[in-house]
């Protein structure tokens, strides 16, 4: 019997928590097949079957914490089957002396498998639905699979009793006065574990995935460790929008993505963090580690949460390059097909409240960075220009850094660096 154990979940992810199993004890598993599904705080991944063969026992359960090497379960593979098949027989016979007797084996499976259907049906009066799934690896099921699978039913139709009780026991009105009627909601018995009556008031509880969950807890780590300071600017996207428009289709055509505001900040912070290399380091201890490579992380909104996606070596990749990269980045997203490999790391970040409507904002630091970047949405405000005003499209701007390693005056200047390199933005395009 082998082990199938948690991956290393990349660069500081730590731990895991199982999310659902794919597979039952007793079930085969195809090569390639998902066996089990992990939830990291950056990333959903699959596990799947390097070989064929079926599952044994389940050593993690739903939500149980697992660390890299933890066993998630046990498995036999196909030529393990295939083997202790032969090895439990010798022409026929049984390894120890007795004699088989296939008239009492088919009578005690008979009435295993009597006793199942009596629990399916006993299920079924509640709702319910069971549904076994035995070996095809033999011709007759095994007893221990049957037994287990009697277990598992008994378990689920008990569980269904309980539930159908604690519903009951949450509706029922604290009077039972026959000429009181009840004013309160009827609750579906599949949803009960979620709605409740708390209070005499109708409630909805949802268990946190362990994304949100680590995301919370390195949110408090950071808040508590950092001293987080945001320095504030605003920038005239009047040229990024010009070249965007007199320059777009060429683009297109040229190089099959969209021009986009991404890849203009992505430069920008570039420029940025070459001047003021601070802004892209990382404390060590009683260290400072400067990172002499620029991996730009770019926060994604998706069905499962905000991730943050790593353009990495973004300074030796050209505006076509990030662009197609974040395209990537948004279709993962809508698949939720992001790997470990795409989020792990990242050496600055740049977060966009402004798609959905965010004026301003103060960005949270993504540990162990120094250093992230707010943009918001774009607005026409009334602004001097050489002595006139006029209407010009503005965005406002934020840095949040750790006031242990950055100065304040780096910060301002490395935003200023920012503004500056949007502001001429055509010169932005011809040095890359």
């Amino acid at each position: 019997m082998e082990e199938i154990v948690a991956p290393d979940f990349g660069e500081s992810v730590f731990e895991a928590s199982v999310g659902k199993w794919f597979k039952i004890v007793g079930e085969t598993v195809d090569v390639g097949e998902p066996i089990v599904e992990l939830h990291t705080d950056k990333a959903v991944q699959e596990i799947n079957a390097v070989k064929s063969g079926v599952i044994g026992t389940i050593l993690k359960e739903v939500d149980d914490v697992v660390r890299p090497g933890d066993a998630l379960c046990e498995f036999s593979s196909e030529s393990a089957v295939v083997i202790d098949d032969v090895d439990a027989t010798v022409d026929g016979q049984p390894e120890d002396d007795e004699p088989a007797t296939q008239e009492s084996e088919t009578t005690t499976i008979a009435a295993l498998t009597e006793e199942v259907v009596e629990l399916e049906e006993a299920a079924d009066q509640d709702d319910g639905f069971v549904e076994i799934q035995l070996s095809p690896f033999v011709e007759a099921p095994p007893t221990s699979i049957l037994e287990t699978a009697i277990e598992e039913v008994a378990e689920v139709a008990a569980e269904d009793d309980r539930s159908e009780h604690e519903a009951e026991v949450e509706e029922a009105p604290e009077s039972e006065a026959d000429d009181t009627p009840s004013a309160e909601p009827t609750i579906a018995p599949q949803i009960a574990d979620l709605r409740r009556i708390e209070d005499g008031r109708p409630v909805r509880r949802e268990r946190l995935s362990r994304r949100r969950l680590t995301t919370a807890r390195r949110m408090s780590q950071v808040q508590a460790e950092a001293v987080m300071t945001t320095t504030y600017n605003e920038v005239d996207m009047h040229e990024v929008i010009r070249i965007r428009r007199e320059f777009g289709e060429q683009f297109m055509a040229t190089n099959g993505v969209k021009l986009g505001f991404m890849s203009f900040f992505v430069k920008a912070v570039l420029n940025g963090l070459k001047a003021f290399p601070i802004l892209n380091s990382e404390l060590d201890g009683d260290e400072l580690v400067y990172k002499e490579y620029y991996d730009v992380g770019v926060a994604v909104a998706s069905d499962h949460g905000l991730v943050v996606p790593v353009v990495r070596d973004a300074d030796q990749k050209s505006f076509a390059e990030i662009e197609q990269e974040i395209r990537g980045f948004a279709e993962k997203a809508g698949s939720g097909s992001f790997s470990l490999a795409d989020l792990v790391g990242g050496t600055f970040t740049i977060t966009n409240g402004g798609v959905f409507g965010s004026m301003m904002s103060t960005p949270i630091l993504n540990p162990p960075q120094v250093g992230i970047l707010g943009m918001h949405n774009i607005v026409d405000r009334p602004v001097v220009i050489d002595g006139q005003i006029d209407i010009r499209p503005m965005m406002y701007l934020a840095v949040t850094y750790d006031h242990r390693v950055v100065e304040g005056a780096h910060a301002v200047q490395f935003l200023t660096t920012i503004k500056e390199s949007l502001e001429s933005a055509e010169l932005l395009m011809l040095a890359s």
